[in-house]
């Protein structure tokens, strides 16, 4: 299987000189269907993926990793390693640190590491006990069981008393948690690359033998269906369904296996910095409240709202007013003047939250890159003084935000 390490808006070109073989092409394009609309942009003899990261696989004949590119200068595993400390803080992948992904050598690829995770979440579970629970049996035996079926008895024993037509409860492994687990771990021997990993994935399938995996149709399921003696798999669960429906059969591909496990960077950043943020907001007497409050800009002659606004992320007092908005952008900014490249529809969108919440402070909020560090500062004048702060972020899993908020300045340093 050809493995290819690509970069998030970073095109791979098609051809005798490129990575990818027309056939490739051709796969790709066949599983383009199975992967978040807009993921990928085609050009000549070329294509790259957006905002996504994560890792695309076909069949056993391509698998493509994809890293965020923040710092052009950082290798595959730096790169590597920034996408798995976003998703360890962000909470996507729970519980997920370096020392437990093992990522010391750049020879661990991104799949291998989510996988390798799985195994290590998911033994520590079962040194407990593979989970039980019990299940409704009717059968008939010789002796009673639980409690005799009178309906069953008559229709099917009248005429043979020496056997019983039982219902009781019975304790199995074969629930729909298990199944799931063990579908999950079914689906990781197609998709790593590591002998080691996949001797590792059948040693811990030999643990299910009497566990299907889930069908057509089964509903999968979630951490939050879990009851209280299953709870402590809640990670696990959530694990394995990222696994499960990362799974497409793209019919139109010939009945081709498609497998993509990608994460939004727009969506993961924003989640990332109110992670970071949220336990400095309420030390500073805030709320910080992501995706609102949601606000129409404006009424149409019916008195119906329109043009629905939602922030990113909004720092609220006591009265629940906002006091700062925030705005993430993954992206990349001019490194010899960030200030001068900021994106006036960027601009806009703050100034008119500005306008519409009331609001005098808003913020720009970028990953830290080589032309950006700490913070950058301009006044807006809209109807009122409107201080514009620009933000780096830095993206390592230690880094520790200060916000400090009063009634004639507030704002956030990372």
């Amino acid at each position: 299987m050809k493995v290819l390490t690509a970069f998030e808006h970073g095109w791979l070109q098609i051809g005798n000189t490129g990575p990818l073989s027309l056939q490739d092409a051709d796969a790709l394009g066949q599983a383009e269907s199975s992967l978040p609309a807009g993921c990928l942009e085609w050009g000549r003899n070329r294509v790259k993926f957006k905002q996504f990261c994560g890792v695309v696989q076909i069949q056993q004949q391509l698998q493509i990793e994809i890293l965020p590119k923040v710092f052009p200068h950082q290798t595959s595993e730096q790169q590597r390693t920034t996408l798995i400390e976003m998703l360890d803080v962000a909470g996507d992948i729970e519980g997920l640190s370096l020392q437990q992904a093992g990522l010391a050598t750049s020879s661990h690829r991104l799949l291998d590491v989510f996988i390798r995770h799985f195994l290590k979440l998911l033994d520590t579970q079962m040194r407990q006990g593979l989970l039980r629970d019990y299940r409704d049996v009717e059968d008939t035996l010789d002796q009673v069981r639980g409690r005799i079926d009178l309906i069953r008895q008559q229709r099917e024993n009248l005429f043979k008393p020496q056997r019983m037509s039982c219902r009781f409860n019975e304790l199995v492994v074969d629930i729909p948690v298990n199944r799931l687990l063990h579908t999950a771990l079914v689906s990781m021997l197609d998709l790593t690359t590591s002998p080691s990993l996949r001797q590792q994935v059948h040693s811990i399938r030999m643990r299910f033998g009497h566990v299907g995996v889930i069908r057509k149709g089964e509903t999968v399921p979630r951490a939050q269906d879990l009851n209280r003696m299953q709870r402590r798999y809640a990670a696990v669960v959530e694990l394995a369904r990222l696994f499960i429906e990362g799974q497409y059969l793209d019919t139109r591909a010939g009945q081709q296996p498609v497998y993509s496990l990608l994460f939004d960077m727009n969506r993961l950043f924003e989640r990332f910095v109110a992670v970071k943020l949220r336990p400095q907001a309420r030390k500073a007497g805030l709320t910080l409240m992501e995706q609102g409050p949601r606000r129409y800009l404006g009424e149409d002659s019916n008195g119906k709202g329109r043009l629905l606004m939602r922030p990113d992320i909004s720092l609220l007092d006591e009265h629940k007013r906002p006091v700062a908005i925030l705005d993430t952008k993954w992206k990349l900014l001019d490194a010899a003047n960030p200030m001068a490249s900021l994106s006036s529809t960027d601009l806009y969108q703050l100034g008119t939250y500005a306008s519409a919440y009331h609001c005098s402070q808003v913020m720009l909020l970028y990953p830290e890159q080589a032309g950006l560090q700490g913070e950058h500062r301009m006044t807006l004048n809209l109807e009122g003084p409107v201080t514009l702060t620009v933000v780096a972020v830095p993206l390592g899993e230690n880094a520790t935000p200060t916000l400090t908020y009063n009634h004639d300045e507030k704002f956030v340093l990372f």
